[in-house]
């Protein structure tokens, strides 16, 4: 077979000559072109526009294994001509040059954008698989003067990040379930979020008796403008990516006993002075508590929450386990994260907002330092966002969490058969003539309403309007004391319905705060289902007969008293 190549660039044009079978198994492109049949091969005419030296590198690359050819004639891949050879094998469908020229790239990076080469003009598919052969340490040290390719190799590490399939050797932690808490401002993943600190009021305790943290996913914040913003912020991809990556691999510090981000390395809180606890002669009420002298922040002598508190930051103090001492078994993820954060310190660490307060003798003069509760000191990223709904009891505010999230959730409070009812009935049971009481008041307390649904039906019941526009729910108990019931009963269902309006009224301050109230009451407002159109269509008609009835009214002030009367209050 006869090729013509035609360079326009150099006004060149020379033929090369391929045996058929040759061609087709080296360079696939022209498989679907050239014909079985024997008779029609003179038909083809072959043209190709191209470099003439990189073409004759081509040809050479194809005729390597035939017998006539000498091994002096065995073309060898160079930085000057690498980038070019990629793009026109990978046009031909040489796959197996182009894995060769994609292995010589990611050896030889650093010479290759040396060169006068044109890395533009590498696609998709070829960017991806090279910056897949690089680690982070290696295209960190790739030297780009000009930045032709390294940026675009974090670039895609950063997608790599937001890839959840994707088995990342350099990044245990995945963004792809990125988002920011509304309370403390911080990065979370769903792998972190109950391993990370939230404000000191934002605890919990799992089944196992470990403390878990709760965050409020912030529904304002979009990634994309985030790493908009960082990218502004650090002018350059290469540091997104270290900002990134330590958002969302997290180690434990041996010091503080704490989670923490690898962007909050240095974010270790503690007190440079002892605390100094108050003698037996004191009054009852300071037995149990001391003060730092440093910072004049008082402490509980036994702190169940053992939270970390402090008016002074330092590193971290992170223990692993090192690999086997033949040298074959590699380090454990924690080891290898702890290395790569350690070696890009100063890309990877976020200074704390208040370093100034670290100064020796010198306190946080924003800091409010509570009298009792001192798991409610507010040392986080922005003290003066803290409100003092979010400061109450664990037991108001944490328990009730799931509840502001979910609409199924329902309170039991009267509704269910307890250990304490079945003991009512068999009391009751022993009197003559009480027999039936049981039943007849197991009933009433399941009106009680707690779901949008059941509240709606009992609107039109009520006689006035005002409670339909309450943000909590009603119940129609009324927390009566059942005389039939035990006392133990009455107390709990008490302290049920506490519970529930305590959860409730902290669930309408923390909408109110986030602004997702206003989106709430937009989404219970009713939806026309020919869309906005018919809503407009609807609301005119709504103002026209309005407009009617305030004429009508001002001539018959006698009929709209007798309407008026029929309505509710």
């Amino acid at each position: 077979m006869v090729i013509h190549v035609c360079d326009e660039a150099k006004h060149l044009k020379e033929d090369f000559v391929c045996p058929r079978d040759l061609l087709i198994s080296e360079m696939k492109y022209f498989a679907e072109y050239l014909s079985v049949d024997a008779q029609r091969w003179e038909e083809v005419d072959i043209s190709v526009h191209c470099d003439v030296h990189i073409f004759d590198w081509l040809i050479r690359y194809v005729k390597r294994n035939s017998k006539g050819c000498e091994k002096i004639n065995i073309p060898k891949l160079e930085p000057g001509n690498v980038i070019s050879i990629l793009i026109s094998s990978e046009f031909l469908k040489m796959d197996s040059l182009v894995e060769e020229c994609i292995q010589f790239c990611h050896r030889n990076m650093s010479t290759i954008v040396a060169t006068p080469c044109n890395m533009n003009c590498i696609n998709a598919n070829l960017l991806t698989r090279i910056a897949d052969l690089f680690s982070h340490n290696e295209a960190d040290e790739v030297k780009d003067r000009k930045d032709k390719f390294k940026s675009k190799i974090f670039c895609k590490k950063i997608e790599r990040l937001f890839d959840p399939a994707y088995e990342n050797l350099d990044s245990p932690g995945k963004a792809a379930t990125l988002y920011r808490c509304c309370l403390c401002k911080k990065l979370l993943t769903k792998e972190n979020e109950q391993k990370i600190s939230c404000l000191p009021g934002k605890i919990n305790i799992n089944p196992h008796g470990n403390i878990v943290y709760y965050h409020i996913r912030d529904k304002t914040w979009d990634v994309h403008d985030y790493l908009s913003g960082l990218y502004a912020e650090l002018k350059s991809w290469r540091d997104v990516y270290w900002r990134l990556w330590g958002s969302i691999n997290w180690l434990t510090c041996s010091r503080c006993k704490q989670s923490f981000l690898c962007s909050d390395f240095s974010h270790c809180l503690y007190h440079s002075e002892p605390a100094l606890y108050s003698g037996l002669a004191s009054t009852s009420n300071s037995a149990g508590t001391g003060m730092y002298p440093c910072c004049n922040q008082k402490v509980l002598r036994f702190d169940p929450t053992q939270l970390p508190k402090g008016c002074k930051m330092r590193d971290h103090v992170i223990c692993v386990l090192e690999g086997g001492d033949d040298g074959d078994t590699p380090p454990c993820p924690e080891t290898k994260v702890l290395n790569d954060l350690l070696q890009h310190r100063d890309a990877v660490v976020v200074p704390f907002a208040k370093d100034q307060s670290s100064d020796p003798g010198t306190g946080k003069p924003d800091e409010k330092v509570l009298d009792c509760d001192v798991t409610n000191v507010s040392w986080g990223p922005k003290p003066g966002d803290i409100n003092t709904f979010l400061l109450l009891k664990n037991f108001s505010l944490q328990l009730k969490q799931q509840a502001l999230l979910s609409e199924e959730e329902e309170y039991t409070t009267g509704s269910e058969v307890t250990e304490d009812e079945i003991g009512d009935e068999e009391e009751v049971s022993k009197k003559p003539g009480r027999k039936e009481k049981p039943k007849r008041f197991s009933k009433p307390p399941k009106k009680q309403v707690s779901s949008p649904n059941i509240q709606k039906k009992e609107k039109n019941s009520e006689k006035s309007s005002s409670r339909d526009h309450s943000p909590f729910t009603v119940s129609l108990q009324k927390s009566k004391w059942d005389s039939s019931r035990s006392l133990r009963f009455n107390q709990d269902a008490q302290r049920e319905e506490d519970q529930r309006r305590m959860s409730e009224i902290t669930g309408h301050l923390i909408k109110i705060r986030l602004g997702d109230l206003e989106r709430v009451k937009s989404k219970e407002g009713k939806e026309h289902a020919g869309g906005i159109y018919s809503r407009l269509e609807a609301q005119i008609k709504n103002s026209a007969q309005s407009n009617a009835r305030q004429s009508v009214a001002e001539r018959n002030p006698r009929s709209k008293t007798r309407f008026g009367q029929g309505r509710p209050a």
